[in-house]
């Protein structure tokens, strides 16, 4: 597995009014490894991902992906990119149906205009065959064939976070973010979910993972980074991780 990192944060800093969220983080993403991040509530983990992804700007600091500076990206150029995301709060259409939802995620990866589609163009019916070719792989890949009319908010909560994953990696993307994708998942969803990550790391997309499951993250990761309080107090692969005293404080507290 190649060393070459793919994601770059280089003392990274994000500064909301008085409040500083994160603090001189610096870590890296190799291409074709799981990395987590890991911390208590309000450590600041989400809100690396709202950088790194273009929600908010950085304050100081430097984030880089395949060596290109992307900090004052717009979101949609990062998704370009290749980079695609996950929320901690479910973010589907929920009026749409399953394929719809991910037919979305396709369109950054097409080229069609508004005369296209007005007039029914060869390129607008190709691309919109290959949309619905991909949706259907996708779905295939996650386990939701079956529900590919259905309307999104009708599917059990489990399929709704596997849908959300699927719309993502519609984009085409070359790391993807995860931000919680156990939350709210029983054991035998969690176990599909676990299934499902290390098929996405087999088709060779680089994955980022926020949990707070440690079991999940301790089965699927190469390497944690540890955040707390904005600050990253912590990084290593989980056997490592799992005897930091540091780490441990930051989950249990310290003895009087």
């Amino acid at each position: 597995m190649a060393n070459t990192p793919l994601l770059e944060l280089d003392g990274v800093t994000k500064d909301f009014g008085g409040l500083r969220a994160v603090n001189n983080v610096s870590f890296s993403v190799g291409q074709g490894q799981l990395v987590a991040v890991i911390g208590p509530n309000g450590a600041g983990k989400t809100t690396i991902f709202n950088l790194v992804t273009g929600v908010y700007p950085v304050s100081h600091g430097t984030i880089r992906f395949r060596g290109q500076v992307i900090n004052a990206l717009p979101q949609h150029k990062v998704t370009e990119l290749g980079i695609a995301r996950t929320y901690q709060n479910i973010r589907l259409f929920k009026a749409m149906s399953v394929i719809e939802n991910v037919l979305v995620g396709t369109h950054c990866r097409t080229r069609a205009n508004i005369f296209d589609a007005m007039f029914s163009t060869g390129r607008a019916r190709r691309e919109e065959e290959a949309s619905y070719r991909r949706a259907r792989e996708l779905l295939d890949f996650v386990g939701l064939s079956k529900y590919e009319s259905e309307v999104s908010k009708n599917l059990p909560y489990g399929d709704q976070r596997r849908l959300e994953i699927a719309r993502a990696l519609a984009t085409q993307p070359v790391l993807l973010l995860l931000d919680e994708p156990a939350a709210g998942m029983n054991p035998a969803e969690t176990a599909e979910l676990i299934a499902l990550i290390r098929r996405i790391q087999d088709i060779g997309i680089t994955v980022v993972l926020v949990e707070h499951d440690m079991k999940l993250v301790m089965r699927v990761s190469e390497n944690i980074v540890v955040l707390d309080h904005g600050e990253k107090i912590a990084e290593g692969p989980p056997a490592q991780i799992q005897r930091n005293e540091r780490v441990i404080e930051a989950y249990l507290g310290k003895a009087s």
